[in-house]
């Protein structure tokens, strides 16, 4: 027996996905190869590489619990949230990869059944008002997700790929599936999709190679292919990471994609003297997450002008002493 040890923190795995329907998953195996052809797959060296690798994600805050008072009813919870995302553009024509943060977007919001106007931190910033349906803290969690996720889109909308480059989304492809040429990517795992007999193709990567594409659907439907890193240590699926496609696209098209990012990731694969997450979070995905947090700006001064706004006097909402 054979125990190895992640260097991620379990937060980080992937809950993209319910196990629930995650188990209930149903696989295309033969869309590139037949199974019992399934083997590494080398990106082809004839094949050009993308010249840029287009990197979109974002991070969320949650800033102050907020209780909202209407009437004689009793309070309504509510969270005060902080969210961005942003686009890196990484140009790889040279030996040494060059990154420049392109665009970035920041929404602040009060997501509660009664956000009535939002809140004011002061001149620092204001929270639009976020109607949420259910009042349960999972669901309001949940709500300031959605609303990463649509600006994560908007800003992906906003990039300029050109027709040779890759245009990669951190996390699941679900809800974007539709922006051109896009690539969701997952960097944990909380199951291997693939049946028991083909688990030792993944265990037999070498870095910079993929399995084949294979079609999956659990809600939804999309295209996928794992990749491994270099630096991931030695476990069988130490640098794994699964990539998505569209399920609009062709065979073709995705084996394009896959070769693509089997061609250029490795480049950009972090280091575990730098990150914890390495290798599986990208360098540039890294550098925007800091980038994109230091534009949020400092949450304990967002906190103390949000409780002096909530003095009477003020707005309805009163804060919270608990930070999330």
């Amino acid at each position: 027996m054979r125990i190895t040890v992640s260097a991620w923190d379990p937060s980080y795995a992937d809950s993209s996905e319910s196990m629930v329907h995650a188990n209930k998953a149903q696989l295309e195996l033969g869309l590139e190869l037949v199974p019992h052809d399934w083997a590494p797959i080398d990106p082809p060296s004839t094949t050009p590489a993308p010249p840029r690798v287009l990197v979109v994600d974002g991070v969320r805050r949650l800033d102050a619990r907020v209780d909202i008072a209407v009437d004689e009813r009793s309070p309504q919870a509510g969270l005060c949230a902080s969210y961005a995302a942003g686009v890196v553009v990484c140009t790889l024509a040279e030996k040494t990869p060059a990154a420049r943060l392109d665009t970035s977007l920041i929404e602040r919001g009060l997501f509660s059944q009664e956000p009535g106007d939002g809140m004011h931190a002061g001149r620092l910033a204001h929270y639009v008002p976020r109607r949420v349906v259910a009042t349960d803290p999972a669901d309001l969690i949940n709500a300031v997700q959605d609303r990463l996720t649509a600006l994560e889109a908007k800003v992906s909308m906003q990039a300029d790929p050109g027709e040779s480059d890759l245009l990669v989304l951190d996390g699941a492809l679900r809800g974007r599936a539709h922006i051109p040429g896009a690539v969701g990517y997952i960097k944990s795992h909380q199951r291997s999709y693939l049946p028991d007999e083909l688990h030792s193709v993944v265990g037999g990567l070498s870095a910079g190679q993929r399995t084949p594409v294979f079609g999956l659907t659990t809600t939804w439907k999309r295209h996928s292919w794992y990749l491994r890193l270099p630096g991931g240590g030695d476990g069988a699926w130490a640098g794994i990471a699964r990539l998505e496609a569209s399920a609009d696209l062709t065979v073709s098209a995705v084996t394009a994609l896959a070769d693509a990012s089997a061609r250029v990731l490795p480049r950009l694969a972090s280091a575990p003297h730098k990150d914890p997450r390495a290798p599986q979070n990208l360098t540039p995905i890294a550098g925007l997450e800091r980038a994109l947090r230091m534009k949020l700006g400092d949450p304990a001064l967002l906190l103390r002008r949000l409780r002096a706004s909530s003095h009477p006097g003020g707005p309805t909402a009163s804060t919270s002493s608990a930070m999330l």
